[in-house]
């Protein structure tokens, strides 16, 4: 990626309204990435074989394929790619049931207002 490009952000959520509200949080938050949205696990890693993101904000409770299982084919593609995994559940678990090379960070979604833009300015500015 060139620094005149923005990094794409691929947003894999099964709840539109969600996915939504995350997209307009990250929008007003100013966030300099180009927002792509997934619906499930299946379409997060058809996507991303197409567009090549930078980071993929991953659903962890995806209906079809889950989250982890997503995030292994997305990163055997695109060993480059960052992933941020999205739970409602325990991170230590989803951190253990995911294993840490393969995911950058983890957030709880109940943190996620307070936690997501940080923890993604932090990869983006680690790759630009």
């Amino acid at each position: 990626m060139t620094k005149d490009l923005m990094p794409t952000v691929l947003i894999v959520e099964d709840h539109q309204d969600y996915r939504q509200a995350v997209r307009r949080f990250l929008e007003a938050s100013k966030v300099k990435a180009r927002l792509i949205e997934a619906c499930s696990g299946e379409e997060g890693v058809l996507l991303a074989k197409r567009q090549k993101p930078e980071l993929v904000l991953m659903d962890f409770n995806l209906g079809g394929i889950n989250g982890v299982q997503a995030a292994t084919q997305i990163k055997s593609d695109m060993p480059s790619c960052s992933i941020i995994m999205l739970t409602m559940f325990d991170i230590k678990e989803v951190e253990f049931l995911s294993g840490r090379n393969l995911i950058k960070a983890f957030i709880n979604k109940a943190e996620l207002w307070d936690k997501l833009v940080p923890s993604m300015n932090r990869i983006l500015n680690a790759i630009v």
